[in-house]
Formats: C-alpha cells, structure tokens, sequence
C-alpha cells in the first residue's frame, strides 16, 4: 500500500528485490509524484528483476546502468546510432564507467568536455558527449538510483564550426571530364549535380531515376555502420522528395543505365547487392586515387614520393557544391531547402548566409582591384605633388 510521505508530500512503497548477503530480504523504497508514476516505476523495478538488469542504489555503476539504457532503453534506434552510443561510451565517458552513479559530480563530466574542447572537438561532438551521459542518468534518476541528474546543466563550450567548402572548380572539371573512367565517376555525378546524400546515393535504384521526366526521386536511405546495409526511410518527410536531373549529366545516365547489370546505381561491384560501409570506402580510395593520377599525380615509388595533384574530398563536399550551385544560380531559399531535403529551413539558412557572406567578400576584393587599376596612378600622382 502507499502512503504519502510528510516531508516532501511524494508516495513511497515498499517491495523486495532480492536478499542480503547475510540471507536477509533486500527491501527498498520506490517514490512517485503520484500514485500513477509510483506504480510505473514499481513495475519497471519487477520488470528489470526479471530479466536479471535490477541495479541496487548504493552499488550502481555509471557503466552499467549505460548498458542497460543502450540495450533495454533504445530499441528502436538504429543500429548505426546505437554503435555511435556505444563509441562514445567506450571512448569519451570511459573514466566514468567504473564510478557509481550516487557519487557522480557534475565536475566529473565538465572535465571530459572541457578537454575535449582543448583537442579541438566540434561543439555537435562535445554537446552528443553530454547527451548521452545525461540520458543515463536521466535513466538511473528514474528507477531511483539518484535524484538528481547532475549532468543536466553541464556546460558545452561555444565552438565556431568550420564552414564546409564545397569542391574547387578544378576538382569539378576533373569529375565531368572523367565520370566514364571510374565506377564512381556517375555516383560522383548524381550526388554533385543532384545533391543526395551518401545513404541517398547508396539506396538509389535504377527505378527511382525517370529519365525521359529527368527526375530522380528520393525515397530511402542506406543506413551502413557495419558490413550489414539496411534501407530506411528518410530521418524526416523533407528527406522524401523529387529532384530534377540537369542536362548536362543526362547522357552520363543514359550511358550508365545501359551499362548497369545491378538494380542499384551505386552497386557493390563484387556481388551486384547493396553496397557496404567497408565496399564503399574501398571505392572511394579508389576514385580519389583515379583522380589524383588523372590530374597528373603520381603513385609512390622507390625512389619517389607520392605526388598529390588534387586534393581529396569528402561525398559531402560533392552536395555542399551542389547548395553552392543553387545559389549561384539565384533559386530562392525555400526551394533549395526542398532540393536538398533540409527539414529544418535554418539548415538552409545557414548555408545560404556563410555563402552569401563569401560573395560580399569577394565583391569587396573585385572593387577593390577595379578601383587600383581606374584611381592607383592619379592618386599616387596627387600624393607626390602635396
């Protein structure tokens, strides 16, 4: 039966959870604001005896209780996510897993994030840090293993984020004028001109590309932490949208999808299936070392080092190029957000203002060299005479 406490008018209730070592019954006390929550939490404590997860307050460690909220907490999280969980864990949050969770400071985990930012993390990186350390606690605060989650208010240093640059113009003209010398060559095409993501380019079947409409249309995502790819549906309904494929990379497709022997567009080359994070890198080494030699690079030797003529980059450099593109072109904002699948239209923002800054930039610079070739010499004339 519960009854409501004097001090702090919450409902307790006592029940067992086992025995002492000295044989006798291990009793603890559950507390709820109400009768509801207090049944609730009685009944996850029997659940979690069941299945042998039950921690005690005065023994619980941070790392245990971490396991049991990434297994028994987050079953629907993908299996990419849960592994990114599980990184940070093992890595960051390692010097708390062995400390209980009643003797956690809030210093304990300031002190991890403030020499994360020392070693120069992004701000995203230090904030997922502190996220995931104060939802354990959040799940230790809830089986009244604590009572207070003191991770809540941590502070994440501010971080200026480096701006993505998109590919060169050299870079640019080396894929359109090579895409039919390496397999990568289209894929680098369609995420370049058609601005899809990497999962979007993974998953995309010859189906989902019209070309007499010149439409490709994007529907699904590779989700690939291991070698085990599985197909998702977009993060967000932005994600599901139709994008017009432009002129230029039309016979490229053409070329291909007369060529292709895989329902994907981006296959793994051995078995003709879905690609695999590991395929995909391999290919991707390949390519930008296709490129390096296409642009006069050379390999190592003996008695030569390798010889860089292009820079590598990034798949996401290959749709930031494309953002870049759209605003060149003036396509207002809200259809860029669409074109590239940006639920959150400050995403899009973002993007259109660090460019929009660029180009005042430059515009500065190119006043300023007009203005040293129509004033430079008269003014220097005019100096001399004072």
């Amino acid at each position: 039966m519960a009854r409501k406490k004097r001090e702090d008018k919450r409902y307790e209730k006592k029940i067992t959870v086992g025995r002492n070592p000295d044989g006798s019954l291990n009793r603890i006390s559950v507390y709820g604001e109400t009768q509801k929550q207090l049944e609730s939490k009685v009944a996850q404590i029997q659940s979690d005896i069941d299945k042998g997860v039950f921690l005690s307050s005065e023994s619980a460690l941070f790392g245990t209780v971490a396991v049991n909220w990434i297994t028994y907490f987050k079953p629907l999280i993908s299996e990419k996510m849960r592994l990114r969980y599980k990184g940070i864990l093992d890595g960051q949050l390692k010097p708390l897993l062995e400390i209980k969770v009643k003797d956690l400071r809030p210093m304990h985990l300031q002190m991890i994030i403030n020499q994360m930012a020392k070693d120069g993390y992004a701000q995203k990186s230090m904030q997922m840090v502190k996220q995931t350390a104060s939802q354990v606690l959040d799940l230790a605060m809830q089986n009244d293993l604590v009572y207070r989650n003191v991770f809540e208010k941590i502070k994440v240093p501010h971080v200026e984020s480096v701006p993505r640059e998109p590919i060169t113009e050299e870079q640019r003209d080396l894929i359109l004028r090579t895409w039919k010398g390496h397999r990568m060559g289209v894929p680098a095409l369609i995420m370049l001109y058609c601005g899809l993501r990497r999962g979007e380019l993974i998953a995309l079947t010859w189906k989902d590309i019209d070309l007499s409409e010149r439409t490709l249309s994007v529907s699904k995502s590779a989700d690939m932490p291991t070698n085990a790819t599985t197909i998702k549906k977009p993060k967000t309904r932005a994600g599901i949208r139709t994008v017009p494929i432009p002129n230029a990379i039309l016979p490229a497709l053409q070329w291909a999808r007369r060529e292709a022997t895989s329902i994907y567009v981006c296959p793994n080359m051995t078995t003709g299936g879905i690609m695999s994070a590991q395929a995909y890198g391999q290919a991707w080494r390949s390519y930008m070392h296709y490129l390096n030699i296409q642009a006069g690079g050379k390999d190592r030797s003996r008695t030569n080092p390798k010889v860089i003529a292009m820079e590598p980059f990034t798949a996401h450099q290959l749709r930031h190029s494309y953002a870049t593109m759209l605003y060149d072109a003036d396509v207002d904002i809200k259809t860029a957000q669409k074109l590239l699948g940006h639920a959150d239209f400050g995403v899009t923002m973002k993007i259109y203002t660090h460019l929009s800054s660029e180009k005042e930039g430059e515009g500065v610079e190119k006043l300023n060299q007009h203005l040293d070739k129509l004033l430079g010499d008269s003014i220097g004339e005019k100096a001399k005479e004072i």
